[in-house]
């Protein structure tokens, strides 16, 4: 008899961890999770008449450092091969990543290794995915982790279907 409600104690207890699991899985916003571990980062975004499909955008940051970025091919297309090329008056800046995301719609997100070329020139290169809505807006963002604070650049830009 006691084995029997411990089976039972044991079956209720396991159905309510499954069913908050569940519920937790639809009700909790991974994402905005996520970011809260990540902090607060003080970003600069480029100037509002800067068009990455027509040339490349300058960023300078609270701590004087400049990003230039620009794209490849200019049309930014979907699902090809895009070269993300940075300048910057720093020429030592290590383990920086481009993060792409979508704004208008959760498409996942893209953290590209930045490679140094030297002399201040840096690369990243990338496929953005397709979405049959389109006039997606995206942000590409670069982070300068120092050891009070988190500083970065904020660019913006729009692809179609």
């Amino acid at each position: 008899m006691t084995k029997n409600k411990n089976d039972l104690k044991s079956l209720i207890l396991s159905s309510i961890g499954i069913i908050a699991i569940v519920l937790g899985y639809f009700l909790i916003d991974f994402n905005a999770l996520y970011q809260s571990f990540k902090g607060e980062v003080e970003f600069v975004t480029q100037k509002e008449d800067c068009n990455l499909h027509e040339k490349s955008c300058t960023i300078t940051l609270q701590d004087g450092t400049s990003f230039e970025l620009s794209i490849t091919p200019k049309d930014i297309p979907l699902m090809k091969p895009l070269t993300f090329t940075i300048k910057s008056n720093n020429p030592n800046l290590e383990n920086l990543y481009l993060n792409i995301y979508a704004t208008n719609m959760f498409m996942g997100e893209f953290n590209l290794p930045i490679k140094n070329l030297s002399n201040g020139n840096y690369e990243a290169t990338g496929t953005l995915p397709t979405c049959p809505v389109g006039d997606m807006n995206w942000n590409a963002e670069i982070r300068i982790e120092k050891l009070n604070e988190t500083i970065g650049a904020r660019f913006q830009f729009k692809t179609d279907k």
